[in-house]
C-alpha cells in the first residue's frame, strides 16, 4: 500500500535581477518623479519682480522640452507594464510601492500640473524654435540609441542583460538626475537674482541631462 503526500507549496519563481537589485522599474520611477518635480518647481517659482513664473520666462525652453520628456515617460510607464514591469517579471512593484501606485501618482501629478497651467492661464514665449527642435532631436536620438545599445547587448549575451551593465546604466541616469537637481538650485537661487544678460545659460546642460534620462528609458523599453 503506497502512501501519497499532499503536494507542498509551489516554489517561488526565479526572477531575473534588475538594476541595483531593486524591483523592476524602480530607477525609472525615480527619474520620472524627478522630472515631474522639476516641472512643478519651474511652474511655481516666480521670476524677478514683474515677471511671470520661470516656466514661461527664463526657463521656457527647458520647460517645454521637459514637458515632451514627461509625456514620453508617461507613455513608457503605461506601455512597459506587462513587458519590463510587472509581477511576473519582478518580485515587487517599482520602489516597493503598491501595485499601480507609480502610474497613478505620475498621471495625477502631471494632470494636476496641466490643470494648474490652464487655471493660471500660463503662456509661453519662445522667440526661436531652433533650440526646441534641437532639444527634441537630442531627446529622440538618445531614446533610440539607448534602445539600440540594449538590443545589441541582449543579442551578444543570449537575451539576458548582464547585472553590471544594468547597474552602470542606472548609476549614470541617477547621476544625471542629481546634476539636474543642482542645476535647478542654480537656476532658482543664483540665476533668478541676476539681470537677464548676466545669467548663465543652462538650456544646453538641461538638454543633455534630459537626454540622459531619455537614453535610460529607451534602454529599458
Amino acid at each position: 500500500m503506497s502512501i501519497t503526500h499532499a503536494p507542498g507549496p509551489a516554489p517561488a519563481p526565479a526572477y531575473q535581477r534588475h538594476a541595483l537589485g531593486w524591483p523592476a522599474g524602480s530607477i525609472r520611477a525615480l527619474l520620472a518623479f524627478g522630472v515631474l518635480a522639476y516641472l512643478w518647481i519651474l511652474a511655481l517659482t516666480p521670476g524677478k519682480e514683474g515677471e511671470g513664473p520661470l516656466a514661461q520666462t527664463r526657463a521656457s525652453q527647458a520647460f517645454i522640452y521637459l514637458q515632451v520628456l514627461m509625456v514620453l515617460i508617461l507613455a513608457h510607464f503605461f506601455a512597459a507594464h506587462g513587458r519590463t514591469i510587472g509581477s511576473h517579471i519582478s518580485s515587487g512593484s517599482p520602489l516597493g510601492l503598491p501595485r499601480g501606485s507609480v502610474r497613478l501618482l505620475l498621471l495625477a501629478g502631471y494632470l494636476g500640473l496641466a490643470y494648474y497651467m490652464y487655471h493660471t492661464k500660463m503662456f509661453f514665449q519662445v522667440p526661436d524654435t531652433g533650440p526646441v527642435v534641437l532639444m527634441l532631436a537630442v531627446l529622440l536620438s538618445a531614446f533610440v540609441l539607448g534602445h539600440m545599445i540594449t538590443w545589441m547587448v541582449l543579442g551578444a549575451t543570449g537575451g539576458r542583460m548582464p547585472a553590471w551593465f544594468q547597474d552602470v546604466q542606472a548609476w549614470f541616469a541617477l547621476l544625471g538626475m542629481v546634476v539636474l537637481g543642482i542645476v535647478a538650485i542654480f537656476r532658482l537661487v543664483i540665476n533668478v537674482s541676476l539681470p537677464l544678460e548676466q545669467q548663465v545659460n543652462l538650456d544646453v546642460v538641461e538638454m543633455i541631462l534630459a537626454g540622459i534620462v531619455g537614453f535610460y528609458f529607451g534602454a529599458r523599453s
